[in-house]
């Protein structure tokens, strides 16, 4: 159903919307009649699309009358057709956030949806958002962090050498949310004169990403923790950590 509510959001964005599944005409009309579903439902009864896109569930045995279902997922195809980005999940009860996909698929920039916390931290402000202010359960959301480092400041990365504190984000744990592992930009070699070593840092524009699957049934708060060290030509800093917090809504998936 959340593709139906976010509808406006995609065609803003010059994003057409298409569902695949391996239900008759019949049953796709009922569904599309019922909650009035206003983009195309196609049908693919013998799963010949689904098994030439490699995503026929394999593990459902083909004397089940639910043999045929593919995994459940979402393809995001570029003007000429090329697939730029896909996400499927094993479980058919996880779905990814619609805005998620536009902002992380096709790059459409913040929409400014979900909760978000900018604050100065050190030498750099630091944006966190979420890519949804509502979460259902099943339902994959993004998170972003935009660092903004002051010009003549850098932050250490990775790899480097013990003693140093590289930029690293710690999401706390929720009980029924699993958080994916974070996604780094690489970080650039760099000569420390005052150290006589080279070690490798960030600077500029740092964006962090990562994911979080809910299970839960009521709302919660993502709260995290950003620890980094960053550096002058003269000097190291002292190792610092600044916290986030963004609150979601809780949003049931049963419809009238």
């Amino acid at each position: 159903m959340e593709l139906q509510e976010n509808l406006e959001r995609f065609r803003e964005n010059g994003v057409h919307v298409y569902a695949i599944s391996y239900d008759s005409v019949e049953v796709l009309k009922q569904f599309s009649d019922r909650f009035k579903i206003e983009y195309p439902l196609l049908s693919d009864e013998k799963s010949e699309v689904i098994r030439k896109f490699g995503i026929l569930n394999t593990t459902i045995p083909e004397d089940n009358h639910r043999y045929g279902l593919p995994f459940p997922g979402t393809y995001m195809a570029d003007a000429q057709g090329i697939v730029i980005e896909k996400s499927f999940y094993s479980e058919y009860s996880v779905r990814d956030s619609v805005i998620r996909m536009l902002e992380e698929g096709f790059q459409a920039g913040s929409l400014g949806r979900g909760p978000m916390q900018k604050m100065q931290a050190g030498p750099f402000t630091a944006t966190a958002s979420l890519s949804s202010r509502t979460i259902r359960p099943g339902q994959a959301l993004g998170f972003t962090l935009t660092l903004d480092v002051q010009q003549g400041y850098h932050i250490y990365g990775r790899p480097i050498p013990e003693g140093y504190v590289p930029l690293r984000l710690v999401f706390e744990d929720v009980e029924g949310v699993c958080f994916g592992e974070v996604n780094y930009p690489e970080a650039t070699p760099y000569y420390v004169e005052v150290l006589n070593e080279e070690l490798h840092v960030y600077t500029g524009r740092i964006v962090l990403r990562a994911s979080l699957v809910n299970k839960r049934k009521e709302a919660f708060t993502v709260r995290a923790r950003l620890e980094y060290q960053a550096c002058d030509e003269r000097e190291c800093y002292v190792p610092e950590e600044v916290p986030f917090e963004l609150p979601l809504e809780f949003l049931d998936n049963v419809r009238d």
